[in-house]
């Protein structure tokens, strides 16, 4: 497979991956919320190292749609 395959198929794939994670996260209301952080972050991570890699946009807006997440995750006081 050449670059370029490789880079389409990461790319759908973290599109993906990116979207349920971001869904399973803010859905989980009564789990722990160390599970919901770990499901936003992970992919995050992959997808700054990613952009770090190939330099691409969609990592990138992928990251900002989880950085997004992130306040509705982070535990409350009252909780």
């Amino acid at each position: 497979m050449n670059s370029e395959t490789i880079q389409f198929i990461l790319t759908t794939t973290m599109q993906l991956l990116t979207l349920a994670c971001a869904y399973l996260g803010l859905r989980l209301i009564k789990q722990n919320w160390k599970l919901r952080m770990a499901l936003i972050v992970v992919p995050l991570l992959a997808n700054a190292i990613l952009y770090a890699i190939y330099r691409t946009t969609a990592f990138f807006y992928l990251g900002v749609i989880l950085l997004l997440c992130i306040p509705f995750v982070w535990p409350r006081k009252s909780a």
